[in-house]
């Protein structure tokens, strides 16, 4: 698409803050208004605006892409997305370790068992870990604190916590990124720290770099929206 607009801009006040192109109020794909109850967000989302060149690129406005799905989805599916994100925390990656080499073994739990740690000190909500295929099952205490963690954030909140969760396959490293716990990269490293240990023994192809160098884009355009929307 042809960028049709001189000037993004926001407009609005209090709790309610639009982002408009030369005085019109964007829409979300849904033709709502593109309106935000955070003036630091909605400032960010004209910035991504503005930032567009002759040719409109959506790929390159990720703020815009997570909005939208918090105004179009999240808001009318919620209770669908609070499960889908809960229900990580009884499949969560950082339960299921490699019982060798030892080498991976020790990496997991260095990089791996403080964000379990933390999550059982802040959440009470305590994850068993094991090295068989078979599905752990979890206490149920736990699982129902994560389901309130995740439950009682707001749909932009829940938003960022879904997309986080869906491509880090763990709710554990999710909540730790909304949080501060963990920082974006760290996010990544722990989502791929079995690919990459692999991948230092036997070589990174061309297409698992630009992989992973997409998903560290995702999950730093996550972060700043969950800094933004708190």
């Amino acid at each position: 698409m042809k960028r049709f607009y001189e000037q993004a801009t926001v407009a609005g006040g209090d709790t309610a803050w639009s982002v408009m192109l030369d005085g019109r109020s964007v829409k979300t794909p849904a033709r709502q208004a593109l309106t935000v109850p955070y003036r630091q967000l909605a400032e960010a989302l004209a910035a991504e605006w503005q930032a567009q060149p002759d040719e409109i690129d959506p790929a390159t406005m990720p703020l815009a892409r997570l909005t939208n799905t918090a105004l179009d989805r999240t808001a009318r599916l919620r209770q669908q997305v609070i499960e889908e994100v809960a229900s990580y925390g009884q499949s969560d990656l950082l339960c299921y370790r490699a019982a060798t080499p030892e080498e991976l073994v020790e990496r997991q739990d260095r990089e791996w068992q403080p964000i379990l740690d933390w999550l059982a000190d802040l959440y009470a909500a305590p994850l068993a870990v094991t090295t068989d295929i078979a599905p752990l099952e979890q206490s149920n205490d736990s699982l129902l604190a994560i389901y309130s963690a995740v439950a009682r954030q707001n749909d932009f909140g829940l938003t960022g916590l879904h997309a986080a969760t869906m491509i880090c396959g763990s709710v554990a490293l999710a909540l730790a990124l909304f949080d501060g716990r963990i920082d974006a990269a760290e996010a990544s490293a722990c989502a791929l720290l079995d690919e990459r240990y692999q991948a230092e023994r036997w070589g990174v192809d061309a297409d698992s770099q630009v992989r992973w160098k997409a998903q560290d884009a995702e999950l730093s355009a996550i972060a700043k929206f969950l800094s933004l929307v708190q």
